[in-house]
């Protein structure tokens, strides 16, 4: 089964067609109450958006992603303090669009 791994919680293995792509994480917002954003970037540039929608009652999280092929659009996703400022379009993992 191919599809992402967490390992040691920095790095993400995406693999997708035998081919591997390591994302190292990036930056963590945690100032929404509904909304948390992880990014992760790869040495290619590529990066990968993940938020967690957490229920009023705590009890339920969904996972939603987005992604992007340049460092550039990234970077624009955060503000200097590292807070999400993007307004992207969020899918599950199985529906990215790069």
């Amino acid at each position: 089964m191919s599809g992402p791994a967490v390992y040691d919680y920095r790095y993400v293995l995406h693999d997708v067609g035998g081919h591997s792509v390591a994302f190292e994480a990036a930056n963590q917002d945690l100032t929404d109450p509904t909304y948390q954003y992880f990014g992760f970037v790869s040495s290619f540039g590529s990066w990968i958006v993940q938020r967690f929608k957490i229920s009023v009652s705590g009890t339920t999280i969904v996972y939603e992603y987005c992604a992007g092929k340049t460092r550039t659009d990234y970077d624009a996703l955060w503000n200097t303090s590292g807070v999400y400022i993007g307004a992207l379009t969020f899918t599950s993992f199985d529906r990215i669009i790069l």
